[in-house]
């Protein structure tokens, strides 16, 4: 007789909110099979929009307001060489890339001044209106000029979308046969992630509808024809997440301890490689 197993029921990690606009709350439910969580409620389509109406949400802005900001903008230029380093280890001759989920443009800005035929697809207007690249930015794939990449990237991105699985396979379709897949992700396993817990802020809820694990991200690309070649940890985003957490918390000194948390949590992810973000390197599978 057939039998098929029950799944699992899930395991609640945070109990959370949204602490950038609405201040309501949510849960953050991890399978157990697939090493995956998934924010609940799930916003719908339209509401989901109003939860990135704030001038606070740095990633669709470029305005300079405090000396955060330009701490941001300051380490933000550092990591754009840094990224064109590691697209550089991978890419062909002809240096094709997409980014998606660009926001304002700066990797593209930074790597069409530099030789790469770059390009991005951002839903945002807003942040569109933003971007000192307004040409090479594009609101869906749908209606890119082009097609088969070296590189598509998402830094911080997957995470936003509503049905990663179909995305990847819609990545996978635009890549070139020997393409590459960079994906930049918070990481719940992280120390950062287990000192803050309903606190953490990378779980940003409800903007983030999902949260990977290195093994769940790991499973979902090797289901949606990529092989994972490499991952690397992103230091400066474990200062940054331990920051916000602090404020999250309301904490005093938020900015010192933050990078305390941050910097200790960089010392452990040298032996344990949980790292508060880690950028992942896949492969296109033949």
């Amino acid at each position: 007789m057939f039998h098929v197993e029950p799944k699992a029921s899930p395991i609640v990690l945070a109990k959370t909110k949204d602490c950038l606009v609405t201040g309501d709350s949510f849960e953050v439910h991890l399978d157990p099979q697939t090493q995956i969580a998934e924010t609940v409620p799930t916003p719908s389509s339209e509401k989901l929009a109003q939860y990135y109406d704030s001038s606070e949400y740095i990633s669709h802005g470029n305005q300079k307001r405090g000396w955060i900001d330009h701490l941001y903008a300051f380490v933000q230029r550092i990591m754009l060489k840094q990224k064109e380093r590691w697209l550089s280890k991978y890419v062909k001759e002809s240096k094709s890339y997409l980014d998606f989920g660009c926001g304002t443009g700066a990797l593209i800005h930074h790597l069409n001044k530099n030789n790469w035929v770059a390009c991005g697809v951002e839903p945002s207007e807003k942040a569109r209106n933003f971007s000192s690249v307004t040409d090479c930015l594009y609101p869906s794939l749908a209606t890119l000029p082009q097609s088969n990449f070296d590189i598509i990237a998402l830094w911080h991105v997957l995470e936003h979308l509503p049905d990663p699985a179909s995305s990847l396979k819609e990545f996978h379709a635009q890549l070139k046969q020997e393409g590459y897949l960079f994906l930049a992700l918070p990481n719940f396993n992280s120390f950062d992630a287990n000192h803050y817990k309903d606190y953490w802020a990378a779980y940003d809820v409800p903007r983030h509808l999902w949260h990977f694990s290195a093994q769940g991200i790991k499973q979902l690309c090797d289901q949606c024809g990529f092989e994972l070649v490499a991952s690397k940890g992103l230091l400066f985003d474990a200062f940054y997440v331990s920051y916000l957490s602090e404020q999250h918390q309301k904490s005093k000194a938020a900015f010192i301890k933050g990078i305390c948390v941050g910097l200790w949590s960089n010392l452990k992810a040298c032996f344990s490689k949980e790292h508060s973000s880690k950028l992942y390197i896949f492969k296109k599978k033949a």
